[in-house]
């Protein structure tokens, strides 16, 4: 009886017209994205580029369901000294989770990242797809590289054949 009942209830789930979306979703993201843009809007400002005009940057999303992001700023150089190495750190992001999709909100579970800050939490954020563009914006929320703003962040990815 448990058995018909565990396989009635995934049936459902999976038949069901979210869950069917979510998926469908979820498959078209899949692959591996070259970051084209980054802009943040600080709440009552301009708009503005936090790693220059042509930051570099990778997302990779796996057909399981996780996805690994890294961003650097363009035109980096090697560390010759501590002081270097910590400036390298402050030039870059990097993160990795399992991710879900409801909608047009996709939510990762971070499980690594680069600021320990956001580790064991959960990031949501808002996607459409254009051709081969996709298009990450976060929700306003506070600033983790710059404390007490408000800020929201739009990415640009291009997919890569």
């Amino acid at each position: 009886m448990i058995r018909l009942f565990a396989f009635a209830f995934a049936a459902c789930c999976y038949f069901h017209p979210g869950f069917a979306r979510a998926e469908e979703a979820a498959k078209q993201l899949v692959g591996t994205w070259k970051l084209d843009s980054w802009q943040v809007q600080y709440v009552g400002e301009d708009a503005r580029e936090p790693f220059g005009a042509k930051p570099n940057g990778r997302l990779i999303i796996a057909p399981d369901g996780y996805w690994t992001v890294m961003i650097t700023k363009a035109n980096r150089k090697p560390a010759t000294n501590n002081a270097e190495r910590a400036s390298l750190l402050k030039s870059m992001l990097a993160y990795s989770g399992k991710f879900t999709i409801d909608g047009d909100k996709i939510t990762t579970g971070v499980d690594l990242s680069w600021n320990e800050v956001n580790s064991g939490k959960n990031q949501s954020r808002f996607f459409k797809m254009e051709g081969d563009k996709l298009v990450i914006r976060t929700p306003e929320q506070a600033s983790v590289l710059t404390p007490g703003k408000r800020v929201v962040s739009t990415f640009t990815w291009e997919r890569e054949h």
